[in-house]
């Protein structure tokens, strides 16, 4: 059997080209598609038979040459003469297949509360970007996490491509539940002064004017009948005045930018774990950088080209007016304020008290007085937080 059974094109130029054709056939040698035109011939043959079909018409005067492969042959020429580009692509889908088994990132949702505390809880069970996504068990995790944090609704754990997405989802609290008699008290849900008070149902033990404290019973769940007391579900409203403050701390001084003119650029190539060659120190004591950032290899090559121009320049604090800081921090304050009671949120009264640190940093309070209902309804018989 022929080690090279592929055709190849072969184009024979001369006279009498039937002589040749009855030689080749005495031979044994196959010529397929065989076209004559005047003197010359083309055909297609056996790429071992070339070597023989040479010799013979070199020795009956005939001119010989040959052409390209055929079928399956032309297709290994086409892969040797485009070897080095294949091996790239070959390696190219081996990276892209074996980069899609690893964890590059992790990404946290709605981490709130737990957002210090979650990443840290991951690294102790060694889940750290990058590893292989089959050493990490997204139930496995989901169970542990839920059960760690039993405040939360539930927490999904799943891929999103090669990122490991955690997502948070918090609990709603339960309403409060009443005593298995239906009896309840009502109590104040923060500190206040009483307002105004409106009773549905229970005995009120406060009055206008009064201070009350987180927890404190405003309505006790009783009422009293013609043979005693008996006890009831408290209902009500209770309006008291309450306040809120947030607090706001603003540097009496600024950064002031002077620059020399001087200039310095550099170039360095770096990836997320190492640097192909580090950026030269700087002769400037102090500067301005300005940085951009090119992509070289992509995602399977992470590669990075930086460069740097470095502005010469002088930093100095310089002392702001106080009038100018005394009204921003006002403002800031102010617009804390309204971020922690709502922006829907009335208020009665509201200032801002300013004043100063060390002579360095301004101090501006700003607080809000504002008229709400304090009624909580807890089970009766529930101690009381407010003495």
């Amino acid at each position: 059997m022929s080690g090279r059974p592929w055709l190849i094109a072969v184009t024979v130029d001369g006279v009498n080209l039937p002589r040749f054709l009855r030689r080749a056939g005495e031979m044994g040698l196959l010529l397929t598609g065989v076209r004559i035109r005047g003197k010359h011939l083309s055909a297609f043959a056996r790429e071992d038979d070339v070597m023989t079909l040479r010799m013979m018409t070199e020795n009956g005067g005939w001119r010989f040459s040959v052409g390209n492969r055929q079928g399956t042959g032309r297709l290994m020429t086409w892969i040797r003469h485009r070897l080095a580009l294949l091996s790239a692509l070959m390696l190219g889908i081996g990276a892209l297949i074996g980069a899609s088994q690893v964890m590059w990132r992790v990404e946290i949702e709605n981490a709130g509360i737990y957002a210090a505390d979650l990443p840290e809880y991951l690294q102790a069970l060694g889940i750290t970007p990058p590893m292989r996504k089959s050493d990490v068990h997204p139930g496995q995790l989901r169970d542990l996490l839920e059960w760690r944090y039993p405040e939360t609704a539930w927490v999904e754990c799943g891929w999103r491509g090669m990122t490991l997405l955690i997502r948070v989802v918090d609990g709603v609290p339960a309403g409060t539940p009443l005593s298995e008699t239906g009896a309840g008290d009502v109590v104040a849900a923060r500190d206040g002064i009483v307002d105004s008070i409106r009773t549905k149902a229970g005995t009120v033990l406060v009055q206008p004017g009064d201070v009350v404290r987180k927890g404190q019973i405003l309505i006790r769940g009783e009422e009293r009948t013609g043979s005693g007391v008996r006890a009831v579900s408290a209902r009500g409203v209770v309006m008291a005045r309450v306040w809120d403050a947030a607090a706001v701390r603003m540097d009496l001084t600024e950064l002031h930018t002077s620059y020399s003119g001087r200039t310095e650029e550099s170039v360095s190539v770096v990836s997320p774990w190492f640097a192909l060659w580090h950026e030269p120190e700087s002769a400037f004591h102090q500067a301005d950088v300005s940085r951009r950032t090119l992509p070289l290899g992509g995602f399977f090559l992470p590669l990075t080209c930086v460069w740097e121009k470095r502005y010469e320049c002088e930093i100095t604090k310089q002392n702001r007016a106080n009038e100018e800081i005394t009204a921003e921090a006002s403002i800031a304050a102010l617009r804390k304020l309204r971020e922690i009671i709502g922006t829907n949120e009335s208020l009665v009264d509201k200032w801002v008290n300013c004043s100063m640190i060390d002579h360095e940093v301004l101090l501006a309070v700003a607080t809000g007085e504002r008229l709400v209902d304090i009624a909580e309804q807890i089970p009766s018989g529930a101690p009381d937080k407010g003495y």
